[in-house]
């Protein structure tokens, strides 16, 4: 499987990690929040620099590609 391709930068790969664009706030952070049952509201409420808008791209990310992030 190949890396998806973004026309926007959302998701980061750096050190061994995925990460928020520029922030310090991990796709994994994100994602457990997600399975975990809380809501997108509620995620971005946990992570003040991160926007609604940006939960819900990660989630989607995360869904489309969650055979490849689980790994």
């Amino acid at each position: 499987m190949t890396a998806p391709i973004l026309t926007k930068q959302y998701v980061e790969q750096r050190d061994k990690g995925r990460w928020i664009g520029r922030t310090r706030v991990s796709l994994d952070s994100i994602v457990y929040g997600f399975l975990n049952g809380e809501s997108p509201e509620s995620i971005a409420q946990n992570f003040p620099l991160i926007l609604l808008e940006r939960v819900y791209v990660d989630i989607a990310f995360y869904l489309a590609n969650h055979e490849l992030i689980d790994k």
